[in-house]
């Protein structure tokens, strides 16, 4: 907001500064009018007949030529200031030099880019897929299988007789072996039995078995518990505990094939994490690149602007010093009017076709439009 205020007062400062210079022109010509003409009247008076071959009118304009000069000199020294602040060879210059660190600076960071995405093939794809369909979707099955196992069993354990405590112990027991066993086994059985199907199965008898057997002694307390609180059950209940034995043994054989099926392996998490940290790693890379470009484009758009404005104060000043050379014409034809009025046009052999005014030095007329262009192919 403060740039923006500044900018607004530099253009207000250039526009008064214009409206003055051009006002104390207007006023000066006025009198340089009165001034000339009184000149004018008093060349009337030379024996135009008697003068020197060659004699011409620049002999005798006096100070008008640097009457008017001293205007066009006044415009120089008071946009100077102005100018100092505008100088666009410099302006370039240094723009160049911060668009050429910037250039380096996203040159580098695309070189970072392209090696971490030539990391990200197409395992790394499938990895992620695999890894998120293991976290996302199959670990919730597992939870579920617990919290199944513990609320069914507390139920079923407490319609068999026996405390509320034992009740919750086993079913705690339960659901633990199904979520952390069923992890526990797999996981060996691949470890130790390698590619051989037949190692594996037998791994797999021997980890399962306990849990069978778990189960199996859980059920048969259970059973024994109630027949032994209520002989008279024992004709109307099956008392065999294989049943709820094979429906928790069933929950456990669930965990261990989604285990062994679904869930990725240490090497394949690891590969994952550094999946995921190159993945941020590229995110922010990416963030970095395009602030960068930014900075870059930001550079380009403010230097413009400034040859711009460089460009537009100087078409000003130009416009200032065509005034006074226009002031200076006309000064100078008044001039002559009034010579030929006097003289009744025997001052004629002091004017030629040409030549019969000397110019002003102005400074400001041949502006190379071209100086104040970029040249996008230096800036990239």
């Amino acid at each position: 907001m403060k740039l923006f205020r500044k900018k607004k007062n530099d253009a207000a400062r250039t526009i008064l500064a214009h409206q003055e210079l051009s006002k104390d022109i207007q006023t000066t010509d006025v009198s340089l009018l009165i001034k000339h003409k009184k000149t004018a009247q008093q060349l009337a008076n030379l024996d135009f007949k008697n003068l020197a071959k060659g004699t011409r009118i620049k002999d005798f304009l006096g100070s008008l030529k640097s009457d008017y000069q001293k205007l066009v000199d006044k415009i120089d020294k008071t946009l100077a200031g102005k100018l100092s602040v505008f100088q666009s060879v410099k302006d370039i210059d240094e723009a160049k030099k911060v668009i050429k660190n910037l250039n380096r600076k996203i040159l580098e960071v695309v070189d970072k880019l392209v090696l971490l995405k030539g990391k990200l093939d197409e395992a790394s794809e499938k990895l992620k897929a695999k890894v998120k369909t293991w976290t996302h979707q199959k670990v919730w099955v597992l939870y579920f299988l617990a919290i199944f196992e513990l609320v069914a069993n507390f139920g079923v354990y407490q319609l068999l007789g026996g405390s509320a405590i034992s009740a919750i112990a086993i079913s705690i027991i339960s659901a633990f072996v199904v979520f952390w066993w069923g992890h526990i086994t797999p996981k060996y059985v691949v470890k130790f039995g390698g590619n051989n199907m037949k190692k594996q199965i037998a791994l797999f008898v021997l980890f399962a078995s306990p849990i069978f057997l778990l189960f199996y002694m859980f059920s048969t307390l259970r059973i024994q518990s109630l027949l032994i609180a209520n002989p008279e059950m024992a004709d109307v209940f099956v008392s065999s505990p294989i049943v709820p034995t094979l429906i928790n043994f069933f929950g456990y054989l669930i965990s261990c094939y989604l285990v062994f099926t679904y869930r990725p392996t240490k090497q394949e998490m690891d590969l994952y994490k550094k999946y995921l940290l190159d993945t941020k790693a590229i995110q922010e890379l990416e963030k970095e690149r395009e602030l960068l470009i930014e900075q870059k484009n930001n550079e380009v758009t403010n230097l413009q602007n400034k040859l711009i404005e460089h460009y537009n104060f100087l078409v000003l000043a130009g416009q200032l010093e065509t005034e006074v050379n226009t002031h200076y014409k006309g000064n100078f034809e008044e001039f002559k009017a009034e010579l030929y009025l006097r003289t009744n046009s025997k001052c004629d052999v002091l004017f030629t076709s040409k030549d019969d005014l000397p110019p002003l030095e102005l400074q400001y007329q041949d502006i190379d439009k071209t100086q104040f262009e970029l040249c996008e192919s230096e800036l990239r």
